[in-house]
């Protein structure tokens, strides 16, 4: 991947090929961004340029021997750590290493994407994925290693928050006494879920949230729609390129998690106890990560509901169908219930992730949401 196919970020594209200019390249580094931002492509690029064999001002050639072996996931010198669970295809003991060809089959089909994205495809999205103890042990020794064709030996971490504690443990030496000429490159998203040790050990680039007008002309470049298209799908992206390509081109695709939330907030308002416990035994079967994110998106709802009561017009950003239910059930979050429905909501995301029982935490926060629902301002 060249900086060239990247959305946005134009500054700390520059700062990276600086680093490589100037023969500054830390060993170990951390892109730290929102998930579907780019900094997952930041970060290949980057590896890309560094092994380049001809480099230019500012990008990698795409035409020499490594930068074509790089476009295609084919490179003996790059290496990829990234959450795995057992699955259709690995029965027993996942890791990196036995989902490869999967992985860069996924990555040669998708230039962005999420982890949500990636546990359907391999057909783990009812698992919690993580990084394990094999995947340490692969870290390791890739970086214990000459490079064979290029100047520099890579291995990229996608989420490092994914890694359990005996793997997080046993990569600390090798980020104390790296091998001269690696290069690791850990792609993060929510810095307090990693281990204070690996942080005081990497370098951090922090990648800024995607701007509408950035998400908007990346749109009309790679999908050639027009440009009131692209203007809304960047609206309702909310900084996430990958979000923003995922309405461009499915414009559905949003349609489940407006119509469940306006059947869990129409259930939990009537007090209607027997469809509600239908509504949680059904939720309760989707994976974790769709059950992550639609409590997210109940969160995004509750904010903008919030927006609209006290803020500018111009700050909501909603499409049609949840405008529509947006404007009676906003009058229902205020000032006196907006603190509990973010309190209870990012904890029940975080029971979620630590492979908390679904249907007893919906069950826990359909109560709440019918206790919430009835507070007065």
């Amino acid at each position: 991947m060249q900086f060239s196919d990247i959305v946005g970020h134009h500054e700390l594209k520059l700062s990276l090929i600086e680093q490589v200019k100037h023969n500054r390249v830390s060993h170990a580094q951390l892109f730290l961004g929102k998930e579907g931002g780019g900094n997952f492509q930041l970060a290949l690029a980057f590896a890309q340029y560094v092994n380049c064999e001809n480099k230019f001002a500012e990008d990698s050639c795409g035409q020499c021997h490594n930068c074509k072996k790089y476009s295609s996931v084919q490179h003996p010198d790059l290496n990829f750590v990234f959450p795995t669970a057992i699955g259709p295809d690995v029965k027993e003991k996942p890791s990196s290493k036995k989902y490869f060809s999967k992985w860069r089959a996924f990555l040669t089909e998708n230039k962005y994407f999420n982890l949500d994205q990636w546990c359907k495809f391999i057909e783990i999205d009812k698992k919690q994925p993580l990084i394990n103890k094999l995947d340490s042990d692969l870290i390791n020794s890739a970086l214990s290693l000459k490079s064979f064709e290029s100047e520099y030996k890579v291995l990229i971490v996608w989420w490092p928050e994914k890694m359990n504690g005996e793997c997080a443990n046993k990569i600390l030496k090798t980020l104390e006494e790296p091998h001269e000429k690696s290069l690791l490159l850990m792609v993060a998203h929510q810095l307090e879920d990693l281990l204070p040790t690996i942080i005081s050990r990497v370098q951090i680039s922090r990648v800024k949230e995607l701007s509408d007008q950035e998400i908007s002309e990346g749109l009309q470049k790679q999908l050639s729609i027009a440009p009131e298209i692209a203007d809304s799908c960047a609206k309702l992206s909310d900084g996430s390129f990958y979000q923003a390509l995922a309405l461009a081109s499915y414009p559905d695709k949003d349609e489940f998690l407006i119509d469940e939330f306006q059947k869990w907030m129409r259930l939990c308002y009537k007090l209607e106890v027997v469809p509600l416990s239908a509504w949680v035994e059904e939720m309760g079967k989707n994976g974790r990560e769709l059950q992550k994110n639609f409590l997210t998106y109940c969160l995004r709802m509750f904010r903008e509901c919030v927006v609209k009561n006290y803020g500018s017009k111009e700050l909501v950003k909603l499409h049609h169908k949840e405008e529509a239910f947006v404007n009676n059930f906003s009058k229902f979050i205020h000032a006196g219930n907006i603190v509990d429905f973010n309190t209870e909501f990012n904890d029940a995301i975080t029971a979620i992730s630590r492979n908390g029982n679904a249907k007893i935490v919906f069950t826990s926060m359909s109560l709440k949401v019918c206790n919430f629902l009835r507070y007065k301002v």
